[in-house]
Parts: C-alpha cells; sequence; structure tokens
C-alpha cells in the first residue's frame, strides 16, 4: 500500500484526516531526486481496444520529449509505466494497484473507458493516490477528491451536443442511444434533458449492451430505422458504434451519429467504419484532441517529436497522449520542485487555468474538479478515409 495512506484516504489530505479535510505536505511516492514515475492504464485489448502499437509508442513521447529538451520536469525525468486494462473494470483496478504497490507511481491517468475510469479512480481515491482522466461520466467521480477530469465529461459536453444538432440538423427527427450502466444513467440523462432544452424530443431512446454483438447491432439499428430518426446521439464503445453502425448501412439506413468524445474519435473508427460501405460517413463526434489535419497549426513540435521519439509516422492516439502529457506537466511545473500528492491536490483546487493547446484549458475548484468547457468537433469524411477536424476549442455552436 501507499506509505502512510489508509483505506479511504484522501489524497488531498493527511493520514487519518476525513475526506475534504486542509491539505498538508505529505506523500512523495513516486518522486526522487532524479524522477517522477507516473502510471497509465487503457484497453489495448478487450471489447473496445485502442490500437496496441499506437499506444506502445505514443504514452510517452511527450514526457521524453520534455526529458531531452527542457531536462525534464524541475531537473527530474518523468518516467511512464503503463497496463493494459483489458476493457474490465476489475482488471483496471488490478493494473492500477499493480502501478501503485509494485511500481510507486506518484499518479495515476485513465486512458479511456468509463467503466474502468470510474472503478480506478475509487481504488486511487481510496490509497490517497490523484487520478487523472479524460472527461467521462459525472457520477461517482464527482465526489472523489483525488480526481480530476482532464477534459469536458460527458455531461459537460451534452449541451453542446444539443446546441450542435440544433444549429446544423434543424428539424431532423433525433434518437438517444447509449451504454447499459450506471455509469453513464446521469449522462444519458443530461443529454436527454439538453436536447429538449433546446425543443427536441427523441423519436426513440434507447441503452444498449455495453459490448454490442452483431446480433444486438441488427436489433437496434431495425428500431432507429423503425423511429425514423435522422440523427442519432450515440454514446458507447467503438465496437458497438461501427457495429451498429453498419448493421444500420446494410439496411440502407444512414442517419447522422453524433456523440460525446472520447474514443470515437479514434482513426482507426473512421478507417473501419468508411470501409464498411461508408456506414460513418458524415458523423459528429466531440474529441478531447483535434486530428493530424490541424495538428501542425495547433502544436507544431508534435510531429517532429513523434518521428525523433517512436521511429514512426504520427497517428491520432499519439495526439491524444501528447495532449495529455503536456496538461500533467503543467500541474507539475506549476506544483512546484517540493511537490506531494496533497500539494498537487491543492494547486489543482486553486482555479488556476491551465492552457498548454492540444486539449482545451481546464480550470478546477474545491467544489468541481470537472474542470472542461470546450471540445474538438471532429467529422467523419469517408472520401478521405478519416476524421477532419471541423472546429476546435468550441466552447458553443
Amino acid at each position: 500500500p501507499v506509505p502512510g495512506a489508509e483505506p479511504g484516504a484522501d489524497p488531498g489530505a493527511p493520514p487519518g484526516a476525513q475526506p475534504g479535510a486542509a491539505p498538508a505536505a505529505g506523500d512523495r511516492t513516486g518522486i526522487s531526486d532524479t524522477e517522477i514515475v507516473i502510471g497509465i492504464h487503457a484497453p489495448v485489448t478487450g471489447a473496445a481496444p485502442f490500437p496496441q502499437n499506437s499506444f506502445e509508442s505514443g504514452k510517452d513521447i511527450y514526457f521524453q520529449f520534455l526529458n531531452e529538451t527542457r531536462g525534464g520536469i524541475h531537473g527530474r525525468q518523468v518516467r511512464v509505466v503503463f497496463r493494459d486494462d483489458r476493457f474490465d473494470p476489475r482488471s483496471a483496478v488490478a493494473a492500477c494497484r499493480e502501478m501503485v504497490e509494485n511500481d510507486g507511481v506518484f499518479l495515476l491517468i485513465g486512458g479511456g473507458g468509463s467503466d474502468q475510469i470510474g472503478a480506478c479512480a475509487a481504488y486511487a481515491n481510496s490509497v490517497g493516490v490523484p487520478y487523472l482522466s479524460a472527461g467521462v461520466q459525472t457520477a461517482g467521480l464527482d465526489q472523489l477528491r483525488g480526481y480530476f477530469a482532464l477534459s469536458a465529461t460527458y455531461a459537460q459536453q451534452a449541451p453542446l451536443l444539443a446546441q450542435l444538432i440544433r444549429s446544423q440538423h434543424a428539424g431532423k427527427p433525433v434518437a438517444l442511444v447509449v451504454a447499459e450502466g450506471e455509469n453513464l444513467d446521469d449522462y444519458f440523462n443530461t443529454q436527454l434533458q439538453a436536447l429538449r432544452d433546446v425543443g427536441i424530443e427523441p423519436v426513440l431512446t434507447r441503452r444498449i449492451p455495453k459490448s454490442t454483438s452483431q446480433a444486438d447491432a441488427l436489433t437496434i439499428a431495425n428500431q432507429l430505422r423503425g423511429s425514423g430518426a435522422q440523427a442519432v446521439v450515440f454514446n458507447a464503445s467503438p465496437v458497438s458504434f461501427l457495429n451498429v453502425s453498419a448493421a444500420s448501412a446494410g439496411q440502407g439506413y444512414r442517419p447522422t451519429w453524433l456523440g460525446p468524445g472520447v474514443t470515437n474519435g479514434l482513426a482507426t473508427v473512421a478507417t473501419v467504419g468508411c470501409a464498411a460501405a461508408n456506414s460513418v460517413d458524415g458523423a459528429q463526434f466531440f474529441s478531447p484532441f483535434p486530428q493530424l489535419d490541424a495538428i501542425d497549426a495547433i502544436d507544431p513540435d508534435y510531429r517532429p517529436a513523434y518521428r525523433q521519439f517512436a521511429g514512426a509516422e504520427p497517428d491520432d492516439l499519439g495526439i491524444a497522449l501528447w495532449g495529455l502529457g503536456k496538461l500533467v506537466a503543467a500541474f507539475l511545473e506549476a506544483a512546484g520542485p517540493d511537490v506531494s500528492r496533497q500539494s498537487l491536490v491543492s494547486l489543482l483546487e486553486s482555479g488556476q487555468v491551465f492552457q498548454t493547446g492540444v486539449f482545451p484549458p481546464v480550470a478546477y475548484s474545491p467544489q468541481s474538479h470537472l474542470g472542461g468547457s470546450q471540445v474538438h468537433l471532429l467529422q467523419a469524411n469517408c472520401a478521405a478515409g478519416a476524421w477532419q477536424t471541423v472546429a476546435t476549442f468550441a466552447g458553443g455552436f
């Protein structure tokens, strides 16, 4: 276990303090005179995998760049430890526990998957380890003092999606399809209300299995087609999205697919979906990071750094990890050379705005660790076989 931590420990409080107690100088596990150790977990195998080679290549490119060009953070090299969580909450907790207990990481980062992030964030908070992820669900995570969302949560994206539909798809019948599970209940309810707030009553609302099979997808596609929906708000795994969109296209049903970020905006989704009879053509999804068509204007360091440190051509998952790394590095730089887990939490709660490019700016308070308010908008262009970035750092539509 983390030295000085107890079950239920708060990363912002000293050992033995109650949740929400004033922070104190304390735990610096994972930080030595020469290095900072950071742990990342993500699904590179399982039902909604990230491309494994891309993740292995990109997971620490920004930190390698930082180590070489700037000597790391306050003179310390940053070392990244990675574990595959297999798109399973129990595996995710086991992976996070291993990084905490065996690798002695200073903090943990969740790469994707709402259930895995929820499970690992709760574990990390119980042992006093700060936990960061791109924004996913709100329920449960908003009660953890050690958790911070690095981009807008699904619920924060809901009104932006409603605005987008009202402005670009006015008059189209709309359906709302969200994966089952309590971690997405808050998003489902928030998105439904956001649609109603702009005068849209969905013709169909549907919860679907977390891992939607092709047989499930055919049933869902039939229901969507029968509803007459021309725009479908969809929040489920990439595999589920690809199965449902392909089943729909197979019936000649081609609505506009829309949804919140994180993973349905990955290039792999566009590549596979476009290869399946252009089933995702025109789809619009939010993302915390832009695509390759926009990254050079936003951050010209990314492409040459990826080529130098990965020895390969850059991809969009690398952009996601680069942006995430920039934001985490900014936190640690601002926290100073004597940072502890407690002082990091206190810094983030101070209201300081962190604007690093790639990911939209974030700012937190003691009352809210969900600090995002902007998104990038991607649109699938099957003529190019890729997502295109059609809006950056958007806070409204």
